[in-house]
């Protein structure tokens, strides 16, 4: 595929940082869809939810498994009037890069990271850290989106341990024919190159594609990351052959 960036087509999450890029990418000749991204809605925590926050103390471990459950979570320490560092008695794990950095900009440490964010690989991870034989003794604290089903929770269960999910947040899907029409360009071969800018980018993603195989969806597309902490989260989601976007000039793209 030639670097020329004339006659291409791009696709990538519709997100205001985004802007000047879909402009610049248009200005030099490409057609760019942008895909739209779920609409997200903060969960107020009732009182018992808030109670777990104030009881840590009765747990061993802390899974953080996107940055979206990441940010409400510590969100609600602050409007419920709670000591951020009572996490640091936790044994902590963030499912990717982006996760972490988002503990360690409230100098909180991840004592885990996945290389991957399949439930199984996160699983091997913690065993590792711990001892398989130890995960009955072990009570987990689980912030995450409301979803039907949670296949790291079910596979902690199933070891012995005891797992609290805490939801935190859900997703509003504002335009489902959209993304079905999206999801159909993706799968017919009808997108040149896909470019991640944000590790939210994923969430989305995971949702379009729930149960299916990212490599193959991604087999025929080139896959750009705009920056390195997006770059680490494709591969931490089984995205291969990802690239840096860097856009040289106008007309040009080399990745």
């Amino acid at each position: 595929m030639a670097d020329s960036s004339n006659g291409k087509t791009y696709a990538l999450y519709a997100n205001p940082i985004n802007r000047k890029l879909v402009a610049d990418l248009e200005k030099a000749g490409a057609k760019v869809f942008q895909f739209p991204p779920l609409q997200v809605e903060k969960i107020v925590l009732e009182p018992t939810a808030i109670e777990i926050l104030r009881n840590l103390s009765t747990f061993d471990w802390l899974v953080l498994p996107d940055v979206l459950a990441a940010d409400f979570f510590l969100e609600n320490f602050e409007s419920g009037g709670i000591d951020l560092f009572e996490i640091d008695f936790l044994r902590t794990c963030a499912l990717g890069e982006a996760v972490a950095d988002r503990l360690r900009f409230v100098q909180i440490h991840a004592d885990v990271i996945p290389a991957s964010v399949e439930a199984e690989k996160a699983f091997s991870a913690i065993a590792d850290y711990v001892g398989e034989n130890a995960l009955g003794n072990l009570r987990f604290l689980f912030p995450n989106k409301v979803s039907e089903s949670n296949q790291l929770k079910e596979i902690l269960t199933a070891s012995g341990a005891d797992v609290v999910e805490l939801p935190v947040y859900k997703t509003v899907i504002t335009n489902k024919l959209e993304i079905t029409r999206m999801k159909t360009l993706l799968e017919n071969g009808a997108i040149d190159e896909f470019i991640f800018t944000a590790p939210t980018d994923f969430i989305w993603l995971d949702y379009y594609f729930e149960g299916v195989n990212l490599t193959d969806v991604f087999a025929e597309i080139k896959v750009s990351a705009a920056d390195g902490v997006t770059f680490q989260s494709a591969g931490e989601h089984k995205i291969e052959r990802v690239g840096l976007f860097r856009a040289i000039k106008l007309g040009k793209v080399n990745g």
